[in-house]
């Protein structure tokens, strides 16, 4: 430990399910603080937090990890780290996106290309996987853009994504609404990080305990929804559920 490092409650050495390779992993405690904090210093793939190695877990659950670089993914907002950094290295026909509503939607923006979730410029059917973590919660319209993913997907293809869900919720609410004369909150309003925008994604919904029906009954997805407390595979703590909708 170098000069100036605090010293973690908790460790523990883990096969990541991303870079596959066994790392220590370091956090405040084995609960609260491991959704965005069990870190491990040795990782390649630069700050893979817990959701990363979660989706990554999914992921291979469902396609060996040597058949997924021949898969057509699309991926909304992925960071430069983690298994976004992985999936773009290892996959010749994966496509990142982003949102950037002052550029034509379907146009290229640096490395990523530009869409809205609810309205995509992709057509029918032209994907096996689609990606997103932590995206949902900044969607005015979540289950028009599930919708929208769902007609890119294959048949048997899915979506996976990961989004923060409350268990003191048993109903999802809608908390910002996009209205003719702006904006409207209910409480007050919430940021969270954007990769693409310093100024932070509004938080727009609070899931609860009925998002999988809801998806459902909403979109025609099958939904599955995994959650682990698993040491083994350094995926611990609330908030980590992985959302797998089967076309």
């Amino acid at each position: 430990m170098s000069a100036g490092e605090t010293q973690k409650s908790f460790a523990v050495v883990a096969q990541c399910a991303v870079c596959d390779q066994p790392h220590r992993f370091e956090a405040d405690d084995d609960y609260w603080h491991c959704r965005s904090d069990l870190l491990a210093a040795s990782c390649p793939n630069r700050n893979c937090i817990t959701r990363h190695r979660a989706l990554a877990t999914a992921l291979f659950s469902l396609y060996p990890r040597e058949r997924v670089p021949a898969l057509d993914i699309h991926e909304s907002s992925p960071g430069p780290v983690g298994f976004s950094r992985w999936l773009k290295l290892h996959c010749p026909q994966y496509v990142g996106s982003g949102f950037f509503p002052d550029h034509p939607f379907g146009a290229q923006v640096g490395d990523l290309r530009n869409e809205n979730l609810e309205a995509q410029t992709f057509p029918d059917e032209a994907f096996d996987v689609v990606l997103h973590m932590d995206v949902m919660e900044h969607v005015f319209q979540p289950f028009q853009a599930l919708r929208e993913i769902r007609r890119t997907l294959r048949t048997g293809g899915v979506c996976l994504f990961t989004t923060p869900t409350y268990a003191d919720r048993m109903r999802s609410e809608q908390v910002a609404f996009l209205e003719k004369g702006g904006l409207r909150f209910v409480g007050e309003p919430e940021y969270h990080g954007n990769p693409q925008d310093k100024k932070g994604s509004l938080v727009t919904w609070r899931y609860g305990y009925d998002l999988p029906v809801r998806v459902a009954r909403e979109t025609g997805f099958d939904v599955e929804v995994r959650r682990w407390h698993s040491p083994r595979l350094a995926i611990m703590g609330p908030m980590t559920e992985v959302y797998m909708l089967t076309k």
